[in-house]
């Protein structure tokens, strides 16, 4: 039995992190719990040699302030990733077509005139104006709807490689609502198409920032934040059960006991699910619900010299193109000092099927002969690495809005327990950022009546 807490927090990704920082500035005493050995999640950052690789999210969106205020907040330097993407089309690189909106076509010109498409796909996606508006309201896939607004070729050629990568597709149908709703809003006010450019708002320059030192420069700074502030943080430390009443919440790991006033859950959905059980199945559920996807990426550091790299921050490859990888990012040139002088590094991204498939040499040996046919790599890397995450990606299938609603309406038996992650409300940093906090915002109001 160790000393009883304000709040236990069950996670030490970023959603438990940025959660417990907001416990313990509000003067809560925390305790965080996490299974692994290490914090931070799915943000995490290999160095050598000079080479700086993220390998897992690379960049955070600046207009969803929840990243970006907490990096702010904490002292940790950022500064704007540098743009310009290619896609394949047949063996061949092409830029993305200019005015690209919530990763779907948003200007007519540029869609009809770019080499990224055939002239066909090109034509029935510019009629996307004349299409009619879906007559019902219910949920939509988003390969449904983007196929209906723009075609199948849209879909193939350029869509689908744009949002495979950050919803996937692979455990089924993925929700409009639930990961572009503003999609489903849009087409009740008209054409997603338009001649003329949108109006632009904020500030100018990258949409997307990254800490210099790296993404893991980020965890790390509210872990000191959370040790400067007393904050009990446990690694090697697996939930077992969990049990709670109207004193507060009791969770059991190895021999020990930890007891506080009030828990907040921040575990991939899977271990949410277990630890919740004997709460409820209304609370479990959905939570088993949710599938988790997998993701594989090779490393691959090289000298530059005699190769055609392009200066851009990477490319899609459509799956119709066939091969293991689905993309690759040039992190020395979105990121500039994350290879040495004279070098360059690739985060080469495999399909799922392909990395399930095949060991991390035979990944290695993919991205490499991708990288020989796209630059003309052929030497030895002077860096390589695999990256392996197991069911760390939540697929927020068709159903998911129904699911969360079905969530909410059990966590509300027990008013000390609030929920948050990535699989809830949002997949990138800045949404799990601002649901944590808000989920601790729910556990100081429900402490302080």
């Amino acid at each position: 039995m160790t000393d009883r807490t304000d709040v236990l927090v069950l996670g030490g990704g970023m959603a438990g992190l940025a959660a417990a920082l907001r416990l313990a500035e509000a003067g809560r005493s925390v305790r965080l719990l996490e299974a692994s050995e290490r914090l931070g999640g799915v943000v995490k950052t290999l160095r050598q040699d000079g080479f700086v690789a993220d390998v897992g999210p690379d960049v955070f969106l600046v207009r969803k302030p929840g990243a970006a205020r907490l990096a702010a907040q904490l002292g940790v330097e950022t500064a704007p990733a540098r743009g310009g993407a290619l896609i394949q089309r047949r063996g061949r690189l092409y830029p993305l077509p200019s005015g690209l909106s919530g990763l779907v076509p948003g200007r007519l010109g540029p869609l009809l005139t770019t080499r990224a498409l055939p002239l066909a796909a090109r034509l029935r996606a510019g009629a996307e104006p004349l299409v009619r508006r879906r007559a019902g309201d219910d949920d939509e896939s988003l390969q449904a709807f983007a196929i209906r607004r723009f075609g199948r070729g849209a879909w193939d050629g350029l869509i689908e490689p744009l949002l495979g990568g950050l919803y996937g597709a692979d455990a089924g149908p993925i929700s409009l609502r639930a990961t572009l709703p503003h999609l489903h809003t849009r087409e009740r006010e008209g054409p997603l198409l338009s001649w003329r450019a949108a109006a632009a708002s904020g500030a100018p320059g990258s949409p997307f920032q990254r800490p210099i030192r790296g993404m893991d420069a980020l965890p790390d700074a509210v872990v000191s934040a959370l040790q400067s502030l007393g904050v009990h943080l446990h690694t090697h430390t697996p939930v077992e059960s969990v049990a709670m009443d109207a004193r507060g919440a009791a969770v059991q790991s190895g021999g020990d006991t930890f007891e506080a006033d009030a828990l907040l859950v921040a575990l991939p959905a899977p271990a949410a699910a277990r630890a919740l059980a004997p709460l409820g199945a209304d609370l479990a559920s959905p939570l088993a619900a949710v599938p988790m996807g997998s993701a594989a990426v090779a490393i691959v550091g090289f000298e530059s010299a005699g190769l055609d790299v392009p200066d851009v921050s990477g490319w899609l490859v459509p799956r119709r193109e066939g091969g293991p990888v689905q993309a690759v990012t040039l992190l020395s040139r979105k990121h500039p000092g994350t290879a040495p002088d004279g070098h360059d590094l690739a985060r080469v991204f495999l399909r799922p099927e392909a990395a399930a498939a095949s060991g991390d040499g035979a990944l290695l040996s993919a991205a490499r002969e991708h990288l020989r046919q796209r630059l003309g790599l052929r030497a030895d890397p002077m860096f390589t690495a695999v990256q392996r995450w197991q069911a760390a990606s939540p697929r927020y299938t068709l159903g998911h809005p129904e699911r969360l609603a079905a969530l909410d309406a059990a966590r509300a038996r027990y008013p000390r327990l609030a929920l948050a992650g990535a699989a809830l409300r949002g997949v990138g940093l800045p949404d799990v950022i601002a649901g944590a906090e808000a989920a601790a915002d729910h556990l100081l109001d429900s402490l302080s009546r």
